[in-house]
């Protein structure tokens, strides 16, 4: 029989530290998933409920071909549920909050253990947070919160203190060729290659990127940078909300730009590579000859293109995020 769960690759031990979990039976509240996104917290998540409920457990972990196992990977398991932030929000929702505190308190349409898992928990506002807050202190019996966030830096210190956090490392670069050889329209050789780096380890994030089709809207972006920098951002931004609807709102751009302010990361540290003629230093794709530019403005543009990055994470304006990344690129 075929296993039902998409067991993502790597995170051996994270699985051990789970599954002796599980084999106790000493189980905390909430759960805290910490680790970039798209490299498997919410298919480890389901693993996890999966193990907590399976009826034909191997080595005390979910076996993936029970029915328990398949309803909660399938999604329509009445005790596992799942939750994230809209779409178009960027934050988690007072009003989704209180719906997930409202259905803890219910009673159990199955007997055994219940598990919530919430996704974008590093997204609570001040108010989600304080509504959720009073259910993860008291949560109701057999029922287990799993908590997924990117980082717990910007997370209320009194919901991090009462779960138990669990890190999640990239996966590798052999493992994320692997969880990435059938994706649909990825390329080959160097283009590969600097997708590969560029995605940090995160299956997810590489096949965003694709979809994006990220490497090409930033090869054509830097090569119109120097007929005209603002038709260079004016392109930029429409090929971003190409395919985006209005319900979406800013956030999806804000993360399509980050994909595409990534390659071009990568391009600008190829430069600086090549102007400070170094070499031995493993290349992100082509290679670049003959730079021109110095290697001290080529750092100056690293530095303004993380500034930038970490205005678009707050509130910055994307158009005219777009108009900075054009007329400060060094061409």
């Amino acid at each position: 029989m075929l296993d039902a769960l998409k067991r993502p690759l790597g995170h051996s031990q994270v699985r051990a530290w789970l599954r002796n979990v599980a084999a106790t039976g000493r189980l905390s509240g909430g759960y805290l998933f910490l680790g970039p996104e798209g490299i498997g917290k919410r298919g480890i998540a389901l693993e996890f409920a999966a193990a907590l409920r399976c009826l034909k457990p191997r080595s005390g972990w979910a076996c993936g071909e029970c029915n328990e196992c398949v309803r909660i990977s399938h999604g329509n398991h009445p005790n596992v549920r799942q939750f994230a932030k809209p779409e178009d929000s960027r934050d988690l929702p007072v009003e989704l909050v209180r719906e997930i505190c409202d259905e803890a308190s219910l009673r159990r349409l199955e007997p055994g253990r219940r598990v919530f898992i919430v996704d974008d928990a590093d997204r609570f506002n001040e108010s989600s947070a304080n509504a959720f807050l009073k259910t993860l202190e008291e949560p109701p019996q057999e029922l287990t919160f799993v908590l997924l966030a990117a980082n717990s830096a910007q997370m209320l210190a009194t919901i991090v203190s009462r779960c138990q956090s669990v890190r999640f490392s990239p996966l590798t670069q052999g493992e994320l060729s692997q969880a990435v050889a059938g994706f649909e329209g990825l390329p080959s050789g160097e283009e590969r290659e600097l997708l590969l780096r560029v995605a940090q380890g995160s299956p997810g994030r590489l096949m965003r990127m694709l979809e994006l089709d990220a490497l090409k809207l930033a090869e054509d972006f830097l090569a119109a940078t120097i007929r005209d920098p603002f038709k260079a951002s004016e392109t930029l931004g429409a090929a971003l909300a190409k395919g985006v609807s209005a319900d979406a709102g800013t956030e999806a751009l804000r993360e399509r730009l980050r994909d595409v302010l990534a390659v071009i990361s990568a391009v600008l540290r190829e430069r600086m590579v090549s102007a400070l003629g170094i070499t031995g230093v493993a290349s992100l794709g082509r290679a670049v000859n003959d730079e021109a530019a110095s290697a001290d403005a080529l750092v100056a543009a690293l530095n303004r293109l993380e500034t930038l990055r970490e205005r678009i994470d707050g509130n910055a304006n994307l158009k005219l995020a777009c108009d900075v990344l054009a007329l400060g690129y060094p061409v």
